[in-house]
């Protein structure tokens, strides 16, 4: 008679190329996820690998990306350099016949983005690109809520405010002030525009006002009128000023509201909640959205059913941001 083994599932290796802020935030979450372990990681900077050396002294750290790709039996490789050298790292994954986890936004460059694309279909390796809202339960629990028969969504007001650009987690990326390749838009609305794809459909851009400080600089001000699937969407960006960051989407219906707040709440404000029911309870809701994402990352290369888009969905995603940045 044979019985079920009790050994257990081996750990998908992963390698993270680019060690900032988000590589870093990778680095934390696999530490506490029992399908992944990170076996080596790349970063140009001293500095940043100087630090990382002190956070998880038993990571293998490379001088070049090559180097860390060639450490053998990687399972997948997440890709969190700056947007500009996304391309040229995913392909060097795809040589080596290497699933992949793209940090968002995909690229900067359409063509380019849309010729990346064919490269990872054709290659028939795992793809994903991180955007957090693929595994948010907060997400979740808003498309049940959208589904409701008599919720009749009306329209979506989308309000990201940041004291500071870049924020001071990421002071020290002077590539996001740059219209190259950062800016809030970039950074965070894309996150939203996914969003408004997942939960509405495709998202057509009516109307954009862009304000930068110089051509070279990223975006201060950005404001746009959109439809996705016939609903109406106002997109309001600013920077500046002494208030507290907002990062906020109503989604108004006939005589509700749901609000996904602070990336991970969600709350509905209707006439017996006027100061809002939070729908969504977690004592730590952004640790359990990003151990979603890898448990869904899991999935995806484990040959099972997952949320995470790939990047045909990233590069719908893509055009929108960069219309947008092109008003």
């Amino acid at each position: 008679m044979n019985h079920p083994s009790n050994t257990p599932t081996p750990r998908l290796r992963m390698a993270v190329l680019g060690l900032g802020a988000v590589g870093q935030r990778m680095l934390e979450q696999s530490a506490d996820h029992p399908a992944f372990q990170v076996v080596a990681g790349f970063d140009p900077s001293t500095d940043t690998c100087a630090h990382v050396r002190l956070a998880f002294p038993h990571l293998a750290l490379f001088d070049t990306a090559e180097q860390a790709l060639d450490v053998g039996n990687i399972d997948v490789v997440y890709v969190a350099s700056p947007p500009l050298h996304h391309a040229a790292l995913v392909r060097l994954c795809v040589a080596r016949q290497l699933s992949v986890l793209c940090e968002k936004p995909l690229g900067v460059d359409v063509a380019d983005s849309q010729a990346l694309v064919q490269t990872m279909d054709a290659s028939g390796l795992g793809q994903a690109v991180n955007f957090v809202f693929a595994s948010a339960p907060a997400v979740a629990r808003l498309q049940r809520e959208l589904a409701s028969a008599d919720f009749g969504l009306q329209h979506v007001f989308i309000r990201l405010h940041f004291h500071q650009w870049p924020r001071p987690f990421q002071a020290h990326a002077s590539w996001l002030n740059t219209a190259a390749q950062g800016g809030f838009t970039r950074e965070v609305s894309s996150h939203f525009i996914y969003l408004l794809e997942r939960v509405l459909g495709s998202v057509q851009i009516d109307h954009v006002q862009c304000q930068r400080p110089n051509p070279d600089a990223a975006e201060s001000q950005l404001s746009a009128s959109l439809h996705a699937n016939g609903v109406p969407v106002t997109l309001l960006s600013t920077t500046g000023g002494g208030s507290e960051e907002i990062v906020e989407a109503r989604f108004i219906g006939a005589h509700q509201e749901l609000v996904l707040r602070n990336w991970y709440s969600l709350w509905r404000v209707d006439a017996q909640h006027p100061q809002g029911l939070a729908l969504v309870n977690s004592a730590d809701p952004r640790r359990e959205t990003y151990q979603a994402q890898l448990d869904q990352l899991a999935a995806l290369l484990r040959g099972r059913p997952h949320s995470l888009p790939d990047f045909g969905q990233a590069l719908a995603v893509q055009r929108t941001i960069e219309a947008l940045l092109k008003a």
